[in-house]
Order: structure tokens, then C-alpha cells, then sequence
């Protein structure tokens, strides 16, 4: 979901234990970038999947799955594109980002995972919208998964004031 600009992709390519990527992007510029980057690596043999659409059009094959991983941009405060397949031209206002988007992917990544499958959400509140990981936590125990754990992603190092943190939730499909 949301694939970002590489680093998902580098890692799953750098890992021992895996076998195949699945991910979605909607941005032409990163879309076709991201296929480079796997056309280059190909001699890793490893399968990679890119769809040029968002995580919330993107269903995968029921229960074939056993780790959903984003990153997805945080309603319209990261604009990775003008194009009118981003997030929030597609899904303007507040409400209709929440379910249209948010909610609609982690739909779809209830449907893939298998039983016991994880979903990890690297999302967290703005200055300018505070709702943002509540809705995440909220619609993902609604739908069934069990919220396990809050890792804190170590951003960066403000000048004099510590580090940035940002959390990623872990949640597990329940049985």
C-alpha cells in the first residue's frame, strides 16, 4: 500500500525471508520509478508486483497475505503529486478521506491477510489534523484486528529538542 519512494521495496529485495512484493502507487513519476528500481535488482529473482493505483482500489486475493506495510500520506498534508488519482484530490474533505481512503484500504488489507497475518500503519497526526491516528486505530479494531503494539520511528533530530517520533501500530488479523 502506498509504496513511497523506494525504501519498502529496497528492503523487502535486501531480506532474506522474503519472496514477493505486492505494492501499489498511484503517482506516475514514483510508479515508474519504482519499476526501474526492480527492472535493476532483477537478478535478486525475487517477484515484484507494482500496481499504478491507490491501496483503496487495489484488492488482493482473499487470505494471500502475510504482511500488509505502509506508510500512506497523512490525508493532504503530503502531496506526492497533482495527479487526480492522489489521496486527497480523490478524497477531499476530512470524511470522505476517512472512508474512502483510510478506511477502504484497511479493508483491503483485512481481505488479504491470512488469519493471523500482521498489518503495521506508519500514519500519525499533523499540526493541523489531530484525528489521524485515532481513525487509524478505530476503523483497524472494527474491522476485527487486535491491536498488538505502537512502535516510536526515531524521525529525526530537531535542533536542540530531541528526536521526532512517529508511530507505526501493529495490528494482527484476528483468528
Amino acid at each position: 500500500m502506498s509504496c513511497g519512494w523506494g525504501g519498502r521495496l529496497l528492503g523487502f529485495l535486501s531480506a532474506k525471508n522474503t519472496k514477493h512484493y505486492i505494492g501499489t502507487e498511484p503517482s506516475t513519476m514514483t510508479f515508474d520509478g519504482l519499476k526501474q528500481m526492480s527492472k535493476d535488482f532483477h537478478y535478486i529473482k525475487k517477484k515484484v508486483d507494482i500496481y499504478k493505483q491507490g491501496s483503496e482500489t487495489f484488492r488482493p486475493k482473499s487470505k494471500s497475505l502475510d504482511l500488509c506495510f505502509t506508510s500512506p500520506p497523512y490525508f493532504d498534508t503530503e502531496k506526492y503529486s497533482d495527479e487526480g488519482s492522489q489521496s486527497y484530490k480523490k478524497f477531499p474533505t476530512r470524511d470522505e478521506w476517512v472512508n474512502g481512503f483510510l478506511k477502504t484500504t484497511i479493508e483491503n488489507c483485512y481481505h488479504g491477510l491470512k488469519r493471523g497475518g500482521y498489518m503495521l500503519y506508519n500514519i500519525a497526526n499533523t499540526p493541523k489534523y489531530k484525528f489521524i491516528e485515532e481513525e487509524t486505530q478505530r476503523i483497524s479494531t472494527s474491522l476485527g484486528f487486535i491491536q498488538e503494539d505502537t512502535i516510536q520511528l526515531t524521525l529525526s533530530s530537531v535542533m536542540g529538542a530531541g528526536h521526532k517520533y512517529e508511530p507505526i501500530f501493529v495490528f494482527r488479523k484476528g483468528e
